[in-house]
Order: structure tokens, then C-alpha cells, then sequence
């Protein structure tokens, strides 16, 4: 702290207090925020929607996170029948079986594929998807791009000042 003004004997100190934030209706995990919009629509537009909230679909670096995004999805999902399929922002549309975040163009390192996925069903399937099963298993699976699905946004913590 640093006196701001010194008046004689006086010296008024400024305290501002900055934390990361997240916007409302978002979940905070480890300096980002994620958010489920209710509605379901496929990979691209599901991109899109995200992008209007200057946020990518979510990508997942480690088996933390991925623990965070099924408690998300579980809270989520309670209040929906049915389906239970996710996108994140994975793809391998460029180079069968090469799996990428489209974000960063990284190659996704980690990851949590249900046994036999990806399988490429009909070599139709190049969107990544996170699937709560009936039995509240979590696990990826690969989904055609043009299925309609609930999907996770994902944006980095900004910083609020408080005071």
C-alpha cells in the first residue's frame, strides 16, 4: 500500500482488491469459466453459439477438468430427458484420427474415450462429444458433426476489481 494523498498527519490509502471472475450463470474452474446454454444444436453452430459469448468450446488438458465438466454436465443434465451427449471443441476433420482442439489446433493430449472410440461409425464421425450415460459413466465419444447436442462454452477468467 501507498499513500495516495498526504494531508499533514493524514495519508488516505486506496485498497483495491482484484480477483478473477467469471460472468453470471458461468462456473468457475481453475482460472476459467464454463457455461451449458440450454439449448441443443450441432458441432458448428454450437461453435458459433459459444463464439457470441467470446468463448470456444470447451477443451479439456487434464483428468481434473474433466471431473469438473461431468459434474457440470451431471448438474446440468438433471433437468433434462434423454440426451446426454455434449460437444467439446474437438475434431478430427482434417486428418481422419488426428484429434485437435479447432481453438488452438493443439493435438488433444489428454483424453477420456469411451472403450471402442473413437470409432468412427459409417466414417461419418469427427466431432468430439462428452457422454453421461445412463448409469452416470463419463466418458468421449466421437458423433456425427450435424447431430444435435446440449455443448459446454468455455472462456478464460477475467479480472474484476472489487472496492
Amino acid at each position: 500500500m501507498a499513500c495516495i494523498v498526504q494531508l499533514g498527519i493524514v495519508c488516505i490509502v486506496l485498497v483495491v482488491q482484484v480477483i478473477r471472475g467469471c460472468p453470471n450463470g458461468w462456473e468457475t474452474y481453475d482460472e476459467s469459466c464454463y457455461f451449458v446454454p440450454d439449448l441443443r444444436e450441432d458441432w458448428t453452430a454450437a461453435s458459433t453459439t459459444c463464439g457470441l459469448y467470446q468463448a470456444h468450446l470447451a477443451e479439456v488438458v487434464n483428468a481434473n477438468e474433466d471431473n469438473f465438466l461431468r459434474q457440470l454436465i451431471t448438474k446440468h443434465h438433471s433437468g433434462h430427458g434423454g440426451n446426454r451427449y455434449y460437444w467439446l471443441g474437438g475434431t478430427d476433420m482434417v486428418v481422419e484420427g488426428e484429434w485437435r482442439w479447432i481453438k488452438t489446433g493443439q493435438s488433444i493430449n489428454y483424453t477420456n474415450w469411451a472403450h471402442g472410440e473413437p470409432n468412427n461409425h459409417h466414417s461419418h464421425e469427427d466431432c468430439l462429444t462428452a457422454h453421461l450415460t445412463s448409469e452416470s459413466h463419463f466418458h468421449w465419444v466421437d458423433r456425427q458433426c450435424t447431430y444435435k447436442c446440449y455443448f459446454v462454452c468455455k472462456i478464460s477468467a477475467h479480472w474484476i476489481q472489487l472496492g
